[in-house]
């Protein structure tokens, strides 16, 4: 979940400088209430989603494929001000390369010209 403005516009920041920034979620999280996925997409940041009613619960970033931040960290206001969370920053690549190889997936799992093709069971 995306809802904290603050680190919204962040992201935003970077992808303005020309930094590429791929997002992943679940559709019920597209329309939530707060949700940043709006402001993403008319910035032209790529965005995908599932189409199946379960959660994208994953809450990691890899960054120029050298480092990962991973953790129970929702990106909202809550989390900064209120919640009781984690995160780990690493650059051990082993961990690195497998969320790479988890996001990689997930982008093509997600890809919208594939899930057109699905049939749900």
């Amino acid at each position: 979940m995306i809802t904290c403005t603050d680190l919204a516009d962040v992201v935003l920041e970077l992808q303005s400088k020309g930094i590429i920034v791929r997002i992943v979620t679940d559709s019920k999280e597209i329309d939530a209430s707060g949700s940043q996925i709006g402001r993403f997409r008319e910035s032209r940041i790529q965005v995908r989603h599932n189409a199946s009613s379960y959660l994208m619960h994953h809450k990691f970033i890899v960054i120029d494929r050298n480092f990962v931040i991973t953790g129970s960290f929702n990106w909202t206001r809550q989390a900064i001000t209120g919640n009781c969370e984690n995160l780990i920053i690493t650059n051990q690549q082993f961990l690195v390369d497998n969320f790479l190889l988890e996001f990689e997936k997930l982008w093509q799992l997600f890809d919208p010209q594939l899930q057109s093709k699905v049939v749900p069971s």
